[in-house]
């Protein structure tokens, strides 16, 4: 009977162990998970100006001239109209305070999709008595340096447990960032032979870097016109990789904004790849060290392409090619809409402090 005992006991303490060993392999994963690295904080006020100076407002016959040559009904009115993707936290962009805007924009609205707070402006009316018109907006945050740790392995193994929403709107054909054809050839043999998707990135990203030469400006924008000449700027250099990233099935958006430090206030874009269990990771095919990394040097206006605008006049691609069937291709610093007027339009950048902040405090 004592054998007994001893031989249930040995049993439990058995399972008991497995139970705790594969508890513990758990722990590891979920820790191996979240070993991402952010670092070296930097916080940052900037102030973002846009100038509408020497405003001269068409009347009379010059008016409906402009009308008709531009196919506007005849009877428009002379429109001015702004909309701005708003500075707010983003996965390396955090504690974004607005220190002032002025004037207040005429209405505020969430783009329902990549979770743009979009602001717009109806100038309109304010044209009529001013001739020139400063929109400043200045803020603060703190950006970080973001470097994940990929466990290539677990980014395989999760791949089914993408949201479908980001597998359906984020793996699609749109304009810009077509799939089909020759994107689908390239994507093809880029991957060929690799079924880990981390690894089918770095392999899109390694191509891009490899063929493609970087000249500003591009003469046309998109994936396959980067295609073709293997020269353009760094949109296009997203726009390509975002292409060749769906055309493999890895969710890819792009993400447009800013470098934003004292020597380099430039407009830059990059792009963005879906990893089960870390979400969106950056990946800049522009940058030698752009492969899953993103500096803390950056100022993030918006995410995503084909942004949907309210309040957008059916007419608009009439008078700009910023906006298109009531969309947007991306937004930086400003998206404008004018007819009926004569305006000279500038805009600032400015850094008004920038300072490394001290991780052990």
């Amino acid at each position: 009977m004592k054998n007994i005992y001893i031989i249930l006991f040995f049993l439990l303490s058995v399972a008991f162990f497995n139970a705790c060993s594969n508890s513990s392999n758990t722990v590891n994963e979920d820790s191996e998970i979240e070993n991402t690295s952010f670092s070296d904080p930097r916080y940052v006020e900037g102030e973002l100006i846009v100038i509408l100076d020497s405003i001269k407002v068409l009347k009379g016959a010059k008016l409906k001239d402009f009308n008709v040559a531009h196919s506007l009904p005849k009877n428009q009115r002379p429109t001015l109209l702004l909309w701005s993707s708003q500075i707010i936290d983003r996965k390396t962009q955090k504690d974004v305070k607005t220190l002032d805007c002025s004037p207040k924009p005429t209405e505020t609205f969430i783009d329902s999709l990549d979770g743009n707070k979009i602001s717009f402006w109806n100038l309109s009316d304010s044209v009529l008595t001013n001739s020139k018109i400063i929109i400043k907006r200045k803020f603060s945050y703190i950006t970080y340096d973001y470097k994940p740790r990929i466990n290539k392995k677990l980014v395989e193994e999760k791949l089914q447990s993408i949201p479908k929403k980001i597998k359906f709107f984020y793996t699609k054909d749109e304009k810009f960032l077509p799939i089909g054809g020759e994107i689908d050839s390239l994507s093809k043999v880029i991957t060929s032979g690799i079924k880990n998707p981390v690894d089918k990135i770095y392999a899109i990203f390694k191509w891009l870097r490899k063929n493609l030469t970087y000249v500003y400006p591009p003469k046309k924008r998109g994936a396959i016109e980067i295609l073709h000449t293997r020269e353009g700027d760094c949109g296009q250099y997203s726009n390509l990789f975002i292409s060749l990233s769906r055309s493999a099935g890895i969710p890819a958006r792009q993400q447009s904004g800013f470098n934003f430090i004292p020597d380099n206030t430039g407009y830059h874009a990059w792009s963005e790849v879906y990893f089960p269990i870390y979400g969106w990771v950056p990946v800049d095919a522009t940058r030698k060290d752009g492969f899953c990394h993103l500096d803390n040097k950056r100022l993030i206006a918006s995410v995503g392409m084909n942004i949907p605008l309210r309040f957008a006049p059916k007419w608009t691609s009439n008078v700009t090619n910023e906006i298109i069937d009531g969309k947007a291709d991306f937004m930086q610093l400003i998206t404008i809409v004018k007819s009926g007027m004569k305006v000279n339009i500038r805009t600032e950048r400015n850094i008004l402090k920038s300072e490394l902040l001290d991780e052990t405090k």
